[in-house]
Order: structure tokens, then sequence, then C-alpha cells
């Protein structure tokens, strides 16, 4: 026994020096040896005419991409329709472009394309161009959808209409469409499963009501028409969003719990939360009471003209739970609009500055004496402050400069010590305003440029 065990033993030694299989030769295909289901999330990664073209690659691909979920975005109506006769599917997105009005049998082709067996429990539905009305046989798709844009086109104004189910559905995106007060809340109301809206340029719809116990996210964009935006009942509602609003708005949220993060409000906004009415009057804003205040409120951005420390103050009290303040000018005059007229207002303790803010960004800052006063009050009192950022033009963000207006600020008295104090370039615009889809909502800081 004792001869075995030390052969056995002198075998694994042995074996423990051997080298290791050389690596493959250089160039060699390596993707190739991956297992299907990991090839075929490739293909669907891929665009549409470079995903067939795999079929080309070897042998080992050729039947990838029938069997991989197809990811159909096209323009050529041809292509399109030669891929949903030969693709069995099933499909993962697709997204129909604008044939035009002129383009011949546009609705018979439209119908077509809707009733092919590859389009079974499709997932995601973009939707492009001038078809006025939507064609009715989309809605065949609207079940199994968890994403949906709809751009461009018009809902059918008819009871029918308002029967749409989207009963799966996660985002949705309406960007310069038509649709009426009845059919959008007869929409809405069939989005049982409803995260995310994005309400862009929609056109025919002065009032809109929101009751979802799903919706999380509520995006509200370059709306004329759109007067009026009520928030019944929205109990997992945590961003109510509002990037470009032109035209006189009026914002009610009535029961939103868990919202957190709000803006930007501008002038045109009028903003009323609970018993809390902040209003725009010919430029500026004013606060009915502030003896309550919204405390789940974490994230607030601001865009308003002639903004002043008062004002900036006044929202501080009346979300006394901020953790990050956004403030966007857009004016590049340095008018001596930022005041410090605040001594009667410091004598309570501001509760955000003490123990909530730690970030502040300002774009537009030009360095007069207004603004230096403005920024200067969050160095000297934001007692957990984590970073301060101002942006600035490009003709000021010379580092000479930058050293002065560090002086000014009287950065050494910061009393937060582990600040950092940041100068950046200004940039043209934000992230926030070339928002387009619903699901771009949903990044970690929709506000941070």
């Amino acid at each position: 026994m004792g001869v075995t065990t030390r052969a056995r033993g002198k075998r694994r030694k042995l074996q423990g020096h051997q080298t290791p299989p050389p690596p493959p030769p250089c160039g060699a295909d390596q993707i190739s040896l991956l297992p299907d289901d990991a090839l075929r999330e490739i293909v669907t990664r891929l665009p549409t005419n470079d995903a067939a073209r795999t079929q080309l690659l070897s042998s080992r691909w050729r039947h990838l991409w029938r069997s991989a979920p197809l990811n159909l975005d096209l323009r050529d109506a041809g292509d399109i329709s030669r891929v949903l006769a030969t693709h069995p599917g099933p499909a993962r997105r697709f997204a129909v472009p604008d044939l035009g009005s002129s383009f011949p049998n546009r609705r018979a082709t439209l119908d077509v394309w809707f009733a092919a067996p590859a389009l079974d429990n499709l997932q995601e539905l973009e939707l492009m161009g001038s078809y006025r009305p939507l064609p009715p046989s989309a809605a065949r798709l609207f079940p199994t959808l968890r994403v949906a844009v709809f751009s461009r086109c018009s809902f059918p104004d008819d009871p029918a209409a308002a029967a749409f189910c989207f009963p799966r559905l996660e985002q949705l995106t309406l960007e310069y469409v038509a649709v009426s007060e009845a059919t959008l809340h007869g929409v809405l109301a069939g989005c049982a499963a409803l995260d995310c809206l994005l309400l862009r340029g929609v056109r025919g719809c002065r009032r809109l009501s929101i009751s979802s116990p799903t919706i999380r996210v509520v995006g509200v964009c370059v709306t004329r028409a759109l007067k009026e935006l009520i928030v019944e009942d929205a109990p997992r509602l945590e961003r109510l969003l509002m990037p470009e609003v032109w035209q006189l708005l009026r914002v009610s949220v009535i029961s939103a719990p868990k919202l957190e993060a709000l803006g930007w409000l501008s002038n045109h906004c009028t903003l009323e939360i609970g018993t809390i009415a902040i209003k725009c009057t010919i430029g500026e804003f004013h606060f009915d009471s502030l003896t309550t205040v919204a405390r789940g409120v974490k994230v607030l951005a601001l865009d308003i003209d002639n903004l002043s420390l008062d004002m900036a103050i006044d929202f501080m009290r009346c979300f006394p739970s901020l953790e990050k303040l956004y403030i966007r000018k857009f004016s590049h005059k340095c008018n001596n609009v930022w005041r410090q007229k605040m001594r009667h207002k410091m004598l309570d303790p501001i509760e955000c500055l003490d123990l909530n803010l730690k970030k502040v960004e300002v774009s537009g800052y030009c360095g007069n004496k207004s603004h230096i006063d403005f920024a200067m009050f969050f160095v000297l009192n934001g007692r957990v402050l984590e970073l301060m950022r101002l942006e600035c033009g490009t003709r000021r963000n010379d580092s000479k400069w930058i050293e002065k207006q560090k002086m000014c600020l009287k950065l050494d008295n910061m009393v937060s010590r582990d600040a950092e104090f940041h100068f950046t370039r200004r940039t043209s615009w934000n992230y926030f305003t070339n928002v387009r889809r619903a699901h771009e909502l949903l990044i970690a800081d929709p506000f941070c440029t």
C-alpha cells in the first residue's frame, strides 16, 4: 500500500508541473465558441441588416438569425416585408417608419405587417409617422407590449379608442401626437403596469389627471396645449419632471407620498403640493404659506428668470429634505438680480442647509457681485455640502479668473471642510432637454449636466 501511495503522489506532483495548454492562435474565432443563447443575444442587439448578414459568417452562425429574437428597425418598406415573411419570430422590437401619405397602399401594407406571425408577443413598438388616425390593426400588438413609442400620429377620437388596452406596458412615450383628453385618459386607464410616462408636444389635451398605482416617473415637455396637470393618486410616483415648459402650466400634486425629484420649475409653472401653493406671477414666485412643508422632495431643479437668494431660501424652507439643488439660468446678462437680503430669514435655521443639502449646481454663473453673494451663501452656510459646481461661460473659465473667484467666494472659510468646489464650462443644453424616450427619464440624475 505504501508503494502505491508514493507512486500516486509522484504522478500528482508531475501532473502539477505540466504546462497548461497553449492559448489559441491570434485571430482565432472565440465568439463562435459561445453557447447558442449568448450568440442569439448578440445577434438581437445588432442592427437588423447586420444581424441578417451573420448567416454568411459560417455554418455555426447560419441558423442563429432565424432563431434569435428579432430587432426590426429598417427604413425600406420592401426590406421590412421580406424580413417579416422569412423570420419566424419572436420579435422583440419593431420600429415602424414613416411611409408618407403618398406611399401606395399604405394602410394595406401596415395591416399586413401588423398581422405577421413574427410579431406575436412583440415587446417593443415604435410607430413614427403621419398616421392619422392610428392604424386599428396595430391594436393586435398592444396586449404584450412593455415599451411603446407613438410619434407624430393621432389616436382616433371614438369610444373604441378609449378601450385600447396595454396590460403589460411599462414605458409609454407620446411625442407630438394628437389625442383628446378622453382618449388619453382611456389609454392610461388601460396601462395596468405603467412605470414611466413621457408626454412631449402632445396636442388636443388641455387637462391631464393621473391616477396610477404603479407609475414612478412622469415627464412633460414642450406641451403647449396642456394647461393643467393633476396627480390625483400616485402612491409610487418618485419623479415629476418638466424640462421644457414654455406655456403656463398649472401642476397640482394631491397624493404622491413618495415624490422625491421635482423640476424644472420655471416661470411658466404654478405648483400646488398638498396644501402648499407656489404661484408664479409676472416672473416672480410667491409662496402662499411656509407653515407646511414637503418633506419627501430630495431633488429640486429651478429654471427661474431673475432668481433671488430670498426666493432660493424660501424654496429650501419649503423642501427641508433637499439633498440636491439645481439652478439653470440661460441669460448671459450680469444684472444684479441675486440679492443678499437674508438676515431676517436666517434668524430661524434652514433645516436642509444644516442636515441634508449635499450638492448645489448653478448654471450661468457670471462672477459679478450678486452672483458671488449668492454662491457664497452656500459656502458659508452649507454644513453638509459635498459638491458645489458653477457653470461659467467659456470667456470666464481661465485659471486667473477662477483663482480670483475662489478668493472672492472665501472658500477658505467654507463651513463644510470636505466639500468640493468646481468651475466648469457651461453646456448649451442640459441632458434633459434632449429626452425623446420614456426610459431616458430613469437615469440616475436627470438634472445633472
